[in-house]
């Protein structure tokens, strides 16, 4: 069964080894190979250990699990004031109306397409609901297949931008979600699949 947790320090370890293999996958052809290769697990785990450690109350980490093994993993907060879009319903974050973000998710490429993705998007917007974000949003690599994902998530597409990522120039797209409780509530409903 799969179960979708607060990650603790334990899984460190596991949730760098996902965030490495994810982003290897996922980006091969669209970053430059050698910065793919030079990503550690092993360091991604003491930045994740120091992140679940000292920031779980503004940057929780929600974790997908089947038995004891870390199959993805998800990181929110507020939207970066740098990140949200230069115009439109996203653009303001108030005391009385923040905006939410969906800093990363990521699922192991062995378990994808089983709805683990859909059940982490719904625990972050779920916690962003909670804490007062009616919006959020999150950024993706242009020419990332995810992109997709997002779309049939209902993400609607709201800014683009191109950012220098290892000296390449990136394309990144903008979705967000006008009500993060109710987008939650939707994508909750859908089962993951074991295998």
């Amino acid at each position: 069964m799969i179960r979708i947790d607060r990650a603790a320090e334990s899984d460190s370890n596991a949730i760098a080894r996902v965030y490495v293999e994810a982003w290897r996958h996922a980006y091969a052809g669209i970053l430059p190979d050698a910065a793919l290769l030079q990503m550690s697990a092993e360091r991604g785990a003491a930045e994740w250990s120091w992140i679940v450690r000292h920031r779980a109350d503004v940057q929780p980490v929600f974790v997908a699990r089947a038995g004891g093994d870390v199959l993805g993993m998800t990181s929110i907060g507020l939207s970066r004031g740098r990140d949200r879009p230069a115009g439109g319903s996203f653009e303001p974050s108030t005391l009385e109306a923040p905006v939410g973000e969906i800093y990363t998710l990521y699922v192991a490429p062995d378990a994808q397409d089983r709805g683990i993705g859909r059940r982490l998007l719904a625990a972050g917007l779920a916690e962003l609901a909670q804490r007062r974000c009616t919006r959020s949003m999150l950024w993706v690599l242009r020419d990332n297949p995810a992109r997709f994902f997002y779309e049939r998530t209902g993400g609607q597409r709201i800014a683009e931008r191109i950012e220098m990522l290892w000296g390449r120039p990136v394309g990144q797209l903008a979705y967000g979600w006008n009500d993060s409780g109710a987008a939650a509530a939707r994508l909750a409903a859908c089962p993951a699949r074991e295998s």
